[in-house]
């Protein structure tokens, strides 16, 4: 669910990019995010689980992904450079949970006292994906503090008549300021117990 929204945050940044380079990494990322679903898609069939099983977080971590995507509509505003430079912040957010998951499967690759299958499964899923991550976060934290410091240093800076409306103009309602949440088109919850052993869990139970 993590990458399935790392990939519309990546269709919703490419597609207003002003700058090409910001473009062309957004859509190398978004393939090789799409790549990623699939990887993780085969190792949760490799594990004896259900892909189409949608979990109380899995649910989470869809509506944490909403949430992302529904503040890059708010734009009202906004010059383009800041709209991209939002836009790169909430890549940056999703790229930094994305990367600690992953870095969680190598940690769980390492695990002696899981069973060989599933240490070998989860390792080569690890191997595949972990370089690309890395560089998805470097390039991110990178990118988005050369074009704030741009901002900073060359402009253009905000006009007088905007920084006066924003200061001294009408409180907008308060809806507009905390609009309510976006629930649409969440995926159903699964009708199972909130809990139930992981698979990890199991292979080193029964290792144990």
């Amino acid at each position: 669910m993590v990458e399935q929204g790392g990939l519309e945050l990546y269709r919703v940044a490419a597609s207003r990019a002003e700058i090409p380079e910001l473009q062309q990494h957004y859509e190398e990322f978004r393939r090789q995010t799409a790549r990623h679903r699939e990887v993780l898609t085969r190792l949760i069939e490799q594990l004896g689980g259900d892909p189409n099983y949608v979990s109380p977080t899995a649910r989470a971590a869809q509506v944490k992904a909403a949430k992302l995507i529904e503040s890059a509509l708010v734009v009202d505003g906004l010059a383009p450079m800041e709209i991209q430079a939002s836009d790169l912040e909430n890549v940056l957010l999703a790229e930094t949970k994305d990367h600690a998951d992953w870095q969680l499967l190598s940690q769980l690759a390492n695990q002696s006292a899981l069973d060989g299958g599933v240490r070998q499964a989860v390792a080569a899923a690890v191997q595949e994906v972990e370089q690309e991550e890395d560089r998805h976060l470097e390039w991110a934290r990178q990118t988005l503090g050369q074009l704030c410091l741009q901002m900073v240093l060359q402009g253009p800076a905000p006009s007088p008549e905007r920084w006066q409306m924003v200061t001294s103009g009408p409180v907008p309602p308060i809806d507009m300021l905390n609009p309510s949440p976006v629930l649409d088109d969440l995926l159903p919850l699964a009708m199972e117990p909130a809990w139930q052993e992981a698979v990890a869990a199991r292979a080193m139970r029964v290792g144990a």
